[in-house]
């Protein structure tokens, strides 16, 4: 819930918002910010709901490119 708030709040301000989720509990948040602002949306293809991929403005699979990804001990995951 505060994601959305956030981004609800933020989203006049803002030319992109990027959700790190494949959850399609957030189609109708991403149909909302679009009437502000782009929406991206990243996450694993296989794990993402097929109507947030329909609804984004630009989907990226993580899965699409693993050596982008590190997932290390004391090192954060992050992409390149």
């Amino acid at each position: 819930m505060g994601l959305a708030v956030d981004a609800i709040k933020t989203a006049p301000r803002l030319d992109t918002v990027v959700i790190v989720s494949g959850d399609g509990d957030f189609v109708p948040l991403v149909q909302y910010l679009q009437t502000m602002t782009q929406v991206e949306v990243i996450s694993f293809g296989k794990s993402t709901s097929a109507k947030l991929r329909e609804a984004a403005d630009d989907f990226i699979d993580l899965s699409e490119n693993p050596r982008n990804i590190y997932w290390g001990r004391n090192k954060p995951a992050h992409l390149i």
